[in-house]
């Protein structure tokens, strides 16, 4: 049975996201193109349903993400218009873990009791005791889907407990000021102006 967790929905302002999200649509890219690993206790392969599942003190890292979690089910599936394989991770732990580390150098933090993890789609979505951590700034909620490529997200609440957002400007703003100033930093030609070269008549 589905319980309905949507007791309140609330899409984070522009604001918020512009303070607690920086670019991270390259680094996701980038570590989608390295490769897989995955290191587990024990592991269980459901080969018909094509389903393959990690237990016990599980660590997934492909570049700067990584996932920890006490157990995570793969579950893949291949496109039949494009014979594309596409996978979902499903983590559950007290709590499961995401990070990834984003263009600028700081690290995003998704955790709760259950992660769904969709590399195809660039969705995570977060569920139980969910939060965001980012910077100094927190995002938290009863279910939080976050997409790492249009940096968009989205915290629901249930049992009418409100989503709760705490920002640290100061932090956010002197890392974004950070960011901006290394990619301005590069050489350019600049024309001097030697004094005393006009003469008064």
């Amino acid at each position: 049975m589905k319980v309905n967790l949507i007791k309140k929905t609330v899409s984070v302002l522009a604001v918020a996201s512009s303070l607690l999200f920086v670019s991270n649509a390259l680094a996701a890219i980038k570590d989608l193109e390295q490769e897989i690993i995955i290191v587990a206790e024990s592991q269980d392969a459901d080969l018909k349903n094509k389903i393959i599942s990690y237990l016990d003190n599980v660590i997934i890292r492909q570049g700067s993400i990584s996932i920890t979690a006490d157990v995570v089910k793969v579950f893949s599936q291949v496109n039949k218009k494009n014979d594309e394989k596409n996978e979902t991770y499903l983590a559950k732990g007290k709590p499961a873990i995401f990070e990834q580390q984003l263009e600028d150098g700081s690290l995003i933090t998704l955790q709760a009791d259950e992660i769904t993890y969709s590399p195809n789609s660039n969705t995570i979505i977060i569920s139980g005791n969910a939060l965001v951590k980012q910077a100094g700034s927190e995002v938290s909620g009863n279910e939080i889907t976050y997409n790492t490529v249009s940096e968009k997200l989205q915290a629901r609440s249930a049992n009418n407990q409100p989503v709760t957002t705490i920002l640290q400007p100061t932090v956010l703003k002197k890392q974004k000021e950070t960011y901006e100033k290394s990619k301005e930093e590069k050489p350019t030609d600049k024309v001097v102006e030697k004094e005393g070269d006009s003469s008064d008549n």
